[in-house]
């Protein structure tokens, strides 16, 4: 009987393979003539210029490469660092013992620079020829962001020099602290000044997938990443000032609802098609049982599968928040009364974040090592809130640079990674990039000191 069963399966296989190759013929013959059909029609076209799109039409896709990056390799990787997840299975048990290669990068990269900084720098000089300054506002301040976020994990990158194609396919790499940060304080602050300025004849509206068109929401998160970017350069007093100019709560958050159904959250399409890759990580579980953290660990410390409850389909991803813009004000501030409110609003956003009610969120601050009260807190207790109330958001990878809260230790070797390697992409085709350094993973971007 086994022998006649396994005579049909062959069979049965031998036909579906020759109904494959007939299907890949098929499709073949229909790509060589549909190439045929481009070719004809615009022989002159180059492919190394963007199609000319409208504003409207380009603004969408820029964001969400911003969004889908972020949440993406920005997360998993800066998080795994940190220890909030943990690589266990495949390659991802490697890259948590740090043998992460070059070109592990170069998406992040090539996403970063094709899809949003070369558009946007399409879309800023139409909205500055045409006159649309709400329209630039927005552009300036995505690229602020869109160049903190590069910056902060791989440092020195090019950027004055950066997408111009055929015209210099060398860009030099522009120092962090003497230009790149001074760039996004400039994108920021001009984008506040267009803002308040005539928006001009065309305005940002369903476009904008981010905040509908609500120019005072893009103000207020102007403030917020200008806010951020003075913590990274250890300026207190304007740190402090920019985070109380920006988000008063959840709602004024600046990012994106993945509908779901297949247009799904970053994490939830790794843990759907990866699961077991992935989990919450050992070192983040004991801090917060230390801390009797125990409903926020509840939601957080599951099996990292289709079915978490935080990390689901149609998940919020938010590029900058509320609660971190309280955990900057208790950081900065020197009033103990402004420090001690900042530092319940965060941890109250943190718990609202991730679907816990007012119930949880009183018993935990009732106990006095979370809670100690006004004028005794430490920076300690704030960046460990600040660490779990930031969970899988990249910016907790640049908190525990500066601070070095929680003290971790490697999971291999004798440090912890504080930066990216450089794409394998620019070590082969860039002649301006840097030489190659094996322990680049350990060393410190510019403002890491």
């Amino acid at each position: 009987m086994r022998s006649r069963l396994d005579l049909t399966f062959k069979k049965i296989e031998m036909k579906l393979k020759k109904i494959i190759n007939v299907f890949i013929l098929v499709l073949i013959t229909l790509s060589s003539t549909s190439c045929e059909d481009d070719f004809f029609a615009d022989n002159n076209a180059d492919p190394n210029k963007p199609l000319d799109v409208t504003i409207p039409a380009a603004l969408p896709s820029i964001q969400l490469a911003i969004v889908d990056s972020k949440g993406g390799l920005y997360s998993t990787f800066s998080n795994m660092f940190i220890q909030q997840v943990e690589g266990v299975e495949r390659q991802w048990e490697s890259f948590n013992k740090y043998d992460i290669q070059p070109v592990r990068t170069n998406q992040p990269w090539r996403q970063m620079y094709e899809k949003v900084f070369v558009e946007l720098r399409i879309v800023s000089q139409k909205a500055s020829d045409d006159g649309l300054n709400h329209y630039l506002g927005v552009a300036k301040t995505l690229e602020a962001y869109a160049l903190m976020m590069t910056t902060d994990v791989f440092g020195n990158v090019p950027f004055t020099e950066a997408g111009l194609g055929d015209e210099n396919p060398n860009p030099a790499y522009d120092d962090q602290l003497s230009v790149i940060y001074p760039t996004i304080q400039t994108l920021l602050t001009d984008a506040l000044v267009l803002f308040n300025s005539d928006p001009g004849s065309i305005v940002p509206g369903s476009d904008d997938v981010l905040y509908g068109g609500d120019i005072d929401a893009w103000k207020l998160a102007a403030h917020a990443i200008l806010a951020r970017q003075y913590l990274h350069l250890g300026d207190d007093a304007n740190a402090l000032a920019e985070a109380k100019l920006a988000f008063a709560g959840k709602a004024d958050n600046m990012g994106f609802n993945y509908p779901g159904g297949g247009n799904d959250g970053g994490w939830y399409g790794f843990n759907d098609v990866r699961q077991g890759d992935i989990e919450f990580h050992p070192t983040m579980r004991t801090i917060m049982t230390d801390l009797n953290d125990t409903d926020r660990l509840a939601v957080l410390d599951q099996t990292f599968d289709a079915d978490h409850p935080y990390l689901v389909a149609a998940m919020r991803e938010d590029l900058i928040t509320y609660r971190e813009m309280q955990f900057i004000i208790a950081e900065t501030s020197t009033d103990p009364a402004e420090k001690h409110a900042a530092y319940l609003n965060g941890i109250n956003a943190s718990f609202e974040e991730v679907g816990l009610e007012a119930t949880e969120y009183d018993a935990y601050v009732a106990q006095t090592e979370i809670n100690p009260g006004m004028g005794s807190l430490t920076l300690e207790q704030i960046m460990t809130q600040k660490y779990i109330g930031l969970f899988v958001q990249p910016e907790a990878f640049s908190d525990w640079r500066r601070t070095g809260i929680p003290n971790l230790t490697p999971v291999a070797g004798s440090a912890v990674p504080r930066r990216w390697f450089y794409p394998e992409n620019e070590y082969l085709f860039n002649s301006s990039a840097p030489a190659r350094d094996d322990q680049l993973l350990f060393e410190r971007v510019g403002w890491d000191n």
